[in-house]
């Protein structure tokens, strides 16, 4: 089958309409031999080729530190055009990823497990040829954490919330030197450190916060060079990348949140990745040459109940009569195996899998029997379940929410289904009870990336959130905030693991979820690209990758 590239002389003319810091650096980076496009060929001696992605997001993730979009803008955007102080080993798919030292170079825990010293690496530049040092570390926190500095961003704020709750000081002690103290004792930091990223303080100063975007500047291993929002985004290599120049030449990013429209611009030539395309082209695609990928990794589908008001607050048997009204291997079928039926909110094998909680079965007699004592009869109970149409890491849901709708009929509960946009279901589950779309929602989807880390649990299970809010669904278990805290409070994994073991125990005896199906991670890829790993990730690293070359 025949593929193409995109030609180089509209990236040519696309670069003309930059702004006069993006020519720069573009022509920069054309000097240094990393502008080429297309090709392997047109990209010249040493070019890795042109990656061109189909993402299932349904806009390009802004460029803001961190990214929207969920965890496909960090994928994308967010691990490439910058750094934090650690970063996942994602070269390797022998085991979960960790954090490594990154823009620190080593950091050291004090014994009162509230007290990090981070060692920054020296000699680390900003794409705009500015240091990254102590001083920007610290402009970061300040525009994420101090309401009274005069670039406090109150958008990547909220966004980065999660990853900043815990810290309450942070100081420099010397130009490579930041010492940063927790609001309690903590040992997650440095997995927190892996999602909060460093723009230039310079550029941010030059354009605020209000137009950074169209001038993000970090220090990763590519520069953005095109950005037009709704349609693309160019990343070009950063050949002076602290860690040894990318092998590719230019990523190009496309939003298409259709698996079939994915699919179409694969089989096309239009790009050679596509995330998650259509399910039932997966043989085809094999036969026609395209490298398939699966595998376990932590994500899933695990859509939340709204436990601020009936019919869920206070009624466990309901919960767990939905749970077992699942059929999740007619699902798994449904989507051609690229997912499968889902126990807990993690995978079997999991570190943190509850290893003798055998979770939920498909079982229509035992539904039937807890609708029943849950105080519903056939046909009296009605629920409005609020899903995505399409949108970061998010499967199938159209054809997977029709076969949910005909499940729970099944047992006599009625599903409508409300469709949105992606945006606007992550801003409701960002909310909670403010949000006034929820009033309207029994059940809202959900596809964490379950089990990443363990800082991810925070959100989806603690009672409150940064700043005191309630828990965006209304999950308030004294039990769960109890195993979840102590975790975060224990020097050795293997305490963490076990106290997380108990908390997901708990979590799938109160039926917190509706635990649904967990992704294989498709990906298709034409048989071009070498270099990729699939990690056991949501995550991955673009500087192994190479179109065209052995």
């Amino acid at each position: 089958m025949k593929r193409r590239s995109k030609p180089a002389r509209g990236m040519k003319r696309a670069a003309l309409k930059l702004t006069s810091l993006l020519l720069f650096i573009a022509v920069v980076a054309t000097a240094c031999g990393g502008g080429g496009a297309g090709s392997s060929a047109e990209g010249g001696s040493g070019s890795g080729g042109t990656l061109s992605i189909a993402m299932s997001a349904a806009n390009i993730p802004f460029p803001s530190t961190p990214p929207n979009q969920g965890y496909e803008g960090y994928r994308f955007v967010g691990n490439n055009i910058y750094d934090g102080l650690t970063r996942l080993d994602l070269d390797q798919d022998k085991t979960l990823p960790s954090p490594q030292p990154a823009l620190a170079e080593s950091w050291t825990m004090a014994p009162d497990l509230t007290t990090y010293t981070f060692k920054l690496r020296k000699d680390v530049k900003f794409h705009d040829g500015t240091d990254f040092n102590a001083d920007a570390v610290i402009f970061q926190l300040d525009r994420l954490k101090d309401p009274e500095f005069e670039y406090y961003s109150q958008t990547d704020a909220a966004n980065a919330a999660s990853a900043v709750r815990y810290i309450d000081t942070w100081k420099k002690t010397d130009d490579y030197t930041v010492v940063m103290t927790t609001t309690q004792k903590y040992t997650w930091l440095q997995w927190d450190m892996l999602s909060v990223y460093y723009p230039s303080p310079a550029i941010v100063k030059q354009y605020g916060n209000q137009d950074y975007n169209q001038h993000a500047t970090g220090t990763g291993p590519f520069t953005m060079t095109k950005y037009v929002d709704g349609e693309i985004m160019e990343l070009t290599r950063n050949d002076s990348y602290w860690r040894g120049a990318a092998k590719l030449a230019k990523i190009v990013l496309y939003p298409q949140p259709e698996a079939a429209s994915r699919l179409s611009m694969l089989q096309s030539g239009e790009v050679n990745w596509a995330e998650v395309p259509s399910p039932d082209a997966v043989a085809q695609l094999k036969t026609d040459g395209y490298q398939v990928f699966l595998g376990k990794y932590p994500h899933g589908i695990m859509p939340r109940f709204n436990m601020f008001r009936e019919p869920f607050k206070d009624n466990l048997k309901l919960r767990q009569a939905l749970n077992y009204a699942l059929d999740r291997e007619g699902t798994a079928a449904l989507i051609n195996e690229v997912g499968y039926p889902a126990k807990q909110w993690v995978y079997e094998g999991h570190p943190d899998y509850a290893p003798d909680n055998p979770g939920y079965s498909y079982d229509l007699a035992k539904a039937k029997q807890l609708l029943s004592e849950a105080g519903y009869g056939p046909g009296e109970l009605k629920l409005n379940f609020g899903y995505t149409t399409g949108g970061s890491g998010n499967m199938f849901p159209d054809v997977m929410m029709q076969k949910l709708q005909a499940d729970f009929k099944a047992i006599g509960v009625e599903v409508t289904l409300k469709p949105m946009e992606w945006t606007v279901l992550l801003s409701i589950g960002l909310d909670g009870l403010n949000s006034d779309k929820w009033d309207d929602i029994d059940v809202l989807w959900a596809s964490p990336a379950a089990g990443m880390m363990p800082t991810l649990y925070n959100s989806a299970y603690m009672s409150k959130r940064p700043g005191g809010q309630p828990n965006a669904t209304g999950l308030n278990d004294a039990k769960i905030d109890e195993y979840l805290t102590k975790a975060s409070q224990q020097a050795e994994p293997a305490d963490q693991h076990k106290y997380l073991q108990r908390m997901m125990d708990q979590t799938v005896d109160q039926a917190y979820f509706l635990f649904w199906m967990h992704d294989l991670n498709l990906r298709v890829m034409a048989p071009e690209i070498t270099g990729y790993v699939h990690a056991q990730s949501w995550w991955v690293d673009f500087t192994t990758i190479s179109v065209g070359e052995n």
